[in-house]
This record gives C-alpha cells, structure tokens and sequence, in this order.
C-alpha cells in the first residue's frame, strides 16, 4: 500500500522495507525477529508459520497468533495481548538477542508433509 512507502525512509536503520518479494526465504532466514502486530482477522497467518519453519522468532498479538499451536512453535511464537504496544516492544527488544532452535513438534504439526498425511487419512 502506497502509505507504507513512507517506511523506505528508514533504509540505514536496520529496517528494510522490501514490499512484496519474490521469495520471502531469504528475508526470513536473515531475520531475527518476524513481528506480527495483526489486530483482526481470523485463522492461522502462514507467514508466521513460515517464519518459525525458517527458524526466526515471532512476536505477535493474540489476534495475529489465532491459530497457531504456542506450545508446538515453545520459545519461537512469543504472544502479546492485544493493544499492549508497551509489552510489544518488550517483548522486541527482550528476545533480539535470544537464539533458539524451532523445535521438532513444530514441523510434525505444521509440515505440509505431515498436514497432507493427516488430510490423506481422514479422506
């Protein structure tokens, strides 16, 4: 969106705004931290799973985590209530510097192997 652009003028700030990209992969694997501050809407928001399958934590808001299994994903999806954009840029700077793997109950829930295994079976 048009609105957006002003973001550019941040380029030097180790902010990138990219827009839309080809492939998002190499966004996600340079990235430390996917912020997701989504207030409505419904379902799962596959750029987060994307971003955890890739190995970047995930700071979202309850709305923008609807979905999404927090157990399965353990320190890579960190959830804030909604509005609380204090705790959100907490919870930024608190897990900048943290490294944590994705762990293996996250690709047994969300892999599309094993989704299309569970969908096979059920049909």
């Amino acid at each position: 969106p048009e609105e957006l652009n002003a973001l550019k003028d941040h380029a030097g700030k180790n902010i990138i705004y990219a827009g839309f990209v080809d492939d998002i992969e190499t966004y996600f694997k340079a990235a430390d931290i996917f912020l997701n501050p989504v207030q409505s809407g419904g379902g799962i928001k596959t750029k987060m799973v994307e971003a955890i399958a890739y190995g970047t934590t995930v700071i979202s808001t309850e709305s923008g985590a609807a979905g999404m299994d927090k157990s399965a994903a353990g320190n890579k999806l960190v959830i804030v209530k909604d509005n609380d954009w204090k705790g959100f840029a907490d919870a930024i700077v608190s897990n900048a510097n943290i490294v944590s793997l994705t762990p293996d109950e996250f690709y047994k829930l969300y892999a599309w192997e094993n989704v299309t295994q569970k969908v096979t079976a059920i049909l």
